[in-house]
């Protein structure tokens, strides 16, 4: 590993999940199963806090940061999901969703 290696794996360490908060936009799904969304509190984007994917069997499968806009964004097998969102001050909510090749499920998490 590079020093340059050794200093970005450092900053994804030390600001948690290494995934992108919210990540980039898309528009086509192509050949993928994307669920994706934004989490809220009285209308307002909620930007700190997880997004977890869990599968049928509850399962933990994948967690990504809120982006600042409260955004999350998951590449998810064709099935049906759980969308578990955390965030501080004890909220968490919970909502299902099919996830299908080729298309863009979006949820908007009120919490």
């Amino acid at each position: 590993m590079s020093a340059g290696d050794q200093a970005v794996s450092g900053q994804a360490a030390a600001a948690g999940c290494g995934a992108p908060a919210g990540g980039a936009a898309i528009k086509d799904a192509g050949n993928q199963a994307i669920v994706q969304g934004r989490v809220t509190k009285d209308g307002a984007p909620v930007p700190v806090g997880y997004a977890r994917l869990l599968n049928s069997g509850g399962d933990f499968v994948a967690e990504v940061p809120l982006g600042e806009d409260g955004g999350f964004r998951f590449f998810a097998a064709p099935g049906e999901w759980t969308l578990r969102v955390l965030a501080p001050g004890g909220i968490s909510a919970d909502r299902g969703v099919s996830a299908a090749t080729g298309e863009i499920r979006e949820l908007e998490v009120a919490v």
